[in-house]
């Protein structure tokens, strides 16, 4: 028995060596499984990285993807606390990166790369008792405003201390005051900036909706096509989505009561980084790859975000070359375009 093993054993590590193919006993390279990629998240992308980035990302590299969805700034939160260690970060917004890039103790980034955009709309249930006024108000017969306001509706929305989504939401509703001239918008649908009755975790926001305990809620676009979510529509000087108005978003600002650091409102960015927590770089850098890829773009696009030319901030020197030949490549194209 002893030879028939060494036997099956000489086979097997043959079989597996040979030109590095693993064809011989069913498996392709890219499906040998890798060292685990950890990538921490923006939850509003949950749906998308779980059913679709993940697991396309892995069969594409064999890598084993592992996500996790939090508010982006309690990811920075959490790394800066030591209890979470990703090796790659997917923020809403660059200010939670740039809290981790600005930590005066021990900066855990160094760059950050723009990847694509995103608007403010409001998402609804069509078990709402109020659906025939949001259907009104999505298709512009009434102010939407006018409906989140009614008495007895019930709006949710994420905490601004934890996730960007929730200090965005703030900063629309205060610009709505500007843009439809009346300064008591933004306490008639909102209450105070953490009301209570109003705020849930950033990750079951969506499912308390679908469940129907929520007439609506705030969102982004890309969660509404996601998830099969109708919604309504911002006006593009409202929505944070349209760098056009950046100076007008810029009117409207929310402090972070954990520092006090002015949060003024901008065009939505989505961005990541692999922050100094990483364990697989290798890996990191692929699942960068991926997203700045073709097919990384073209997922992200049909999931509702708006992928953008490569932006990169910080100290971009610091980045993998990899990922800083395709930003350099796409500042080429445009170029020459111009």
């Amino acid at each position: 028995m002893t030879g028939v093993f060494s036997i099956l054993a000489a086979i097997l590590i043959f079989s597996i060596s040979i030109n590095g193919i693993w064809s011989v006993v069913g498996i392709s390279h890219a499906q040998v499984s890798k060292s685990k990629v950890f990538v921490m998240y923006a939850a509003s992308l949950i749906k998308t990285f779980e059913e679709i980035v993940g697991p396309t990302f892995q069969k594409e590299t064999g890598y084993l993807y592992q996500g996790e969805a939090r508010g982006s700034v309690q990811v920075a939160n959490m790394i800066i606390d030591g209890l979470r260690k990703p090796d790659f970060f997917v923020s809403a917004g660059t200010i939670p990166i740039k809290k981790l890039m600005n930590n005066t103790s021990t900066p855990f980034v160094e760059w950050l790369v723009k990847f694509a955009s995103a608007e403010m709309v409001i998402s609804y249930s069509p078990n709402s008792r109020f659906y025939n006024d949001l259907e009104q108000a999505r298709t512009g017969q009434i102010p939407w405003h006018e409906v989140l306001a009614k008495p007895g509706f019930k709006f949710g929305r994420t905490d601004p201390e934890l996730d960007p989504k929730g200090y965005y939401m703030i900063i629309a509703a205060k610009l709505a005051n500007l843009y439809y001239n009346d300064s008591g918008i933004k306490q008639k649908i909102l209450g105070e900036d953490r009301n209570a009755k109003q705020i849930f975790p950033e990750e079951i926001l969506k499912t308390i909706l679908e469940q129907g305990q929520l007439d609506a809620v705030a969102s982004y676009k890309h969660e509404a096509i996601a998830r099969g979510l109708q919604y309504v529509t911002l006006p593009d000087q409202i929505n944070l989505g349209d760098p056009i108005f950046a100076d007008f978003y810029r009117k409207a600002s929310y402090i972070l009561e954990s520092g006090g650091q002015t949060v003024f409102g901008e065009p939505i960015y989505f961005s990541f980084t692999i922050p100094t927590t990483v364990k697989n770089l290798d890996g990191a850098i692929s699942f960068g790859d991926f997203i700045l890829s073709t097919n990384g773009k073209s997922i992200l696009q049909e999931e509702g975000l708006n992928p953008i030319k490569p932006i990169a901030e910080g100290n971009t020197g610091k980045a993998p070359s990899s990922l800083r030949s395709i930003i350099e490549e796409g500042e080429e194209k445009e170029a020459t375009v111009l």
